[in-house]
């Protein structure tokens, strides 16, 4: 009897290839997603670096909590001009008379640090700005002070006096969050400021100013917290001012955030 004629003999079966086609458009796919990762990260790193030193680590490592840990909790480039959840009423009346601020709004890149990439004045306008700071505390030496920035680590700012942060039930949740910072300025010239929520509506409608990224009313995703991250929901990015005009109205703009900051409606203008 012929061996390959016998009946209980079963046929060889044919093997699925490997490089079936499902196989193929799948390596395809994952190997364009991984080239467009590391396109975006490579990309991502360098607008990091370009934006300077600020609170992050200035390496690979701060890139990764602010792209990678932070970014998912904060607010879109979109978003930061948003207002509808700031109260309507109740904004002081140097605020209320405060002018639109005149031409578009510059441009302002980056989560942590946050910078303006337009409309930057010179170096003197910098000096002007800290000129302001100087005369605040100096004009109000038991409620203010003067020195870097606990935020950003590499910039002069303003604080609660902490005489006043000695007895934190006189002061707002704000001022415990940012552990008395009241803001600090940049190397652009563009300033943080925290101000109260009715103030900092009318700032951001008039022109003056937008959110930082992590200035949320909302809960954040997990857990319902918020300020996580010690950046409290009125944080603000006060754009550099661009003559001595605007420079005035700093001037009623810091007052704004160290009377909110610090409890006291009798602060005076730096």
């Amino acid at each position: 009897m012929d061996l390959y004629t016998l009946p209980n003999i079963t046929e060889p079966q044919p093997t699925a290839s490997f490089l079936s086609l499902p196989s193929i458009l799948f390596f395809i796919s994952l190997t364009v997603f991984l080239v467009g990762l590391v396109h975006w990260c490579i990309q991502d790193y360098r607008l990091f670096k370009a934006l300077g030193p600020g609170g992050p680590p200035y390496n690979v490592f701060g890139w990764i909590k602010v792209s990678i840990i932070i970014r998912p909790f904060t607010l879109a480039d979109h978003e930061t001009t948003r207002t509808e959840d700031y109260p309507d009423a109740g904004a002081h009346e140097e605020i209320l008379a405060l002018p639109e601020r005149k031409g578009e709004r510059p441009v302002i890149v980056g989560i942590a640090p946050q910078r303006q990439f337009s409309q930057c004045p010179g170096p003197e306008m910098n000096t002007r700005v800290l000129s302001l700071f100087s005369s605040a505390v100096t004009n109000n030496p038991k409620l203010l002070q003067k020195r870097v920035s606990g935020v950003e680590k590499h910039h002069s700012a303003l604080f609660v006096h902490p005489s006043l942060l000695s007895k934190p039930e006189n002061l707002s949740d704000t001022a415990r969050i940012s552990n008395g910072e009241l803001g600090h300025i940049h190397g652009d010239t563009s300033l943080h400021l925290y101000f109260s929520p009715p103030d900092a509506r009318v700032i951001i409608e008039k022109g003056w100013a937008q959110r930082h990224r992590l200035a949320r009313t909302q809960p954040w995703w997990f857990g319902g917290g918020k300020n996580w991250w010690q950046i409290g929901e009125t944080f603000l990015l006060i754009y550099a001012p661009r003559n001595e005009y605007e420079v005035d109205v700093l001037r009623t703009l810091i007052r704004a955030s160290a009377r909110f900051m610090t409890g006291e409606e009798g602060l005076v203008e730096p």
